[in-house]
């Protein structure tokens, strides 16, 4: 899964750069990261608790290409690195952009996210750990790469600035312990920022 998902953006991106007719702007990004963690518990199928477990607030910063394929029409890859509480990610997003209006636009797309850091997770689910017996090793018991499905908008300033928000909603399940059928952790995230292009 995570090999093919791998794959799947790499050639996004190869199809994406040799389709590209017109302009292509790089530029960097910067702003505010919410991480929402939910811990779902369910048995025999039926979910029994859901859990927000960790809401913390930090920060993001990145790169970007902005791709024209049309008027209306832009691909935007970013490689981003996000950090909230004891959470840290790197994001690999590649958002579809879509002109609603002049300067506004709405965006949706696949994203990957590579933990570096999970520390605020592991200790939300050791009391967990306790009370269902597992005796799970936690530092080997998550996912380190994660798939999301991102939705958001933008607003172009003028040709070099623009602010945007998205909404992250984690497809996988970090944890891959013993119980892994009837216990997932996925983190959400919510970013606002604003973002500035070289060219």
């Amino acid at each position: 899964m995570k090999k093919l998902s791998l794959i799947v953006l790499i050639a996004i991106f190869g199809i994406t750069f040799m389709q590209a007719q017109t302009n292509v702007k790089f530029g960097l990004t910067g702003g505010l990261l919410n991480s929402n963690t939910d811990i779902d518990i369910s048995v025999l199928g039926f979910d029994v608790a859901n859990i927000d477990a960790i809401n913390v607030t930090g920060f993001n910063i990145g790169a970007f290409a902005d791709i024209e394929m049309s008027e209306k029409f832009h691909i935007q890859p970013e490689l981003t690195y996000g950090s909230a509480g004891k959470l840290a990610f790197i994001y690999l997003p590649v958002m579809m952009k879509y002109y609603v209006a002049d300067k506004i636009n709405i965006q949706a797309g696949p994203q990957l996210s590579f933990s570096t850091n999970l520390k605020d997770i592991k200790d939300g689910l050791k009391d967990i750990d306790d009370i269902l017996g597992t005796e799970v090793n936690l530092d080997k018991a998550f996912n380190s790469t994660g798939v999301d499905l991102v939705f958001g908008a933008g607003y172009d300033i003028n040709e070099k600035f623009f602010v945007q928000a998205r909404y992250g909603l984690e497809l996988t399940n970090r944890y891959d312990g013993p119980v892994s059928n009837s216990l997932s952790v996925r983190a959400n995230t919510f970013t606002i920022g604003v973002g500035y292009s070289f060219n």
